[in-house]
C-alpha cells in the first residue's frame, strides 16, 4: 500500500470509529453541495416529498399533449419540456409534492 492510500484508509477508519459515517458511501467522495439534480430528485422521491419523474412527465403530457423532450427538477417543481403538435416548445411546470400542473410557458 502506498503512503497516501494508507493515510486515506486510516482517516476513514477513524471517522467510522467515531460514528461519523456518511449516510451514503458516495458522500465520502462527493460533498453534499455537489450532488446532482438527479440525486436531489431521487432523494426527494424516496423521502416521500416528491412524485417520481415519470409521474411528472405523465401529468405534463396529460395537460399538454405532445412529444416529450426533456425534464429538470428544481426542488419543489419538475420542469417538463414538450414539443406540441404545432411545433411549439413548451415548458410545463409540475408541482413536485402534489403532481398538479401549475402552468406552462
Amino acid at each position: 500500500m502506498t503512503q497516501k492510500t494508507t493515510w486515506i484508509a486510516l482517516t476513514i477508519a477513524f471517522f467510522l470509529a467515531l460514528g461519523l459515517a456518511p449516510a451514503r458511501a458516495n458522500d465520502l467522495l462527493v460533498p453534499a453541495q455537489w450532488h446532482s439534480e438527479q440525486d436531489r430528485a431521487r432523494d426527494a422521491v424516496r423521502s416521500g416529498q416528491a412524485i417520481s419523474p415519470g409521474q411528472a412527465k405523465q401529468a405534463a403530457l396529460g395537460a399538454y399533449p405532445g412529444r416529450f423532450l426533456d425534464m429538470s427538477f428544481g426542488g419543489n417543481a419538475y420542469y417538463v419540456k414538450i414539443m406540441t403538435a404545432q411545433n411549439r416548445v413548451m415548458v410545463v411546470t409540475v408541482d413536485a409534492a402534489s403532481g398538479r400542473v401549475i402552468g406552462a410557458n
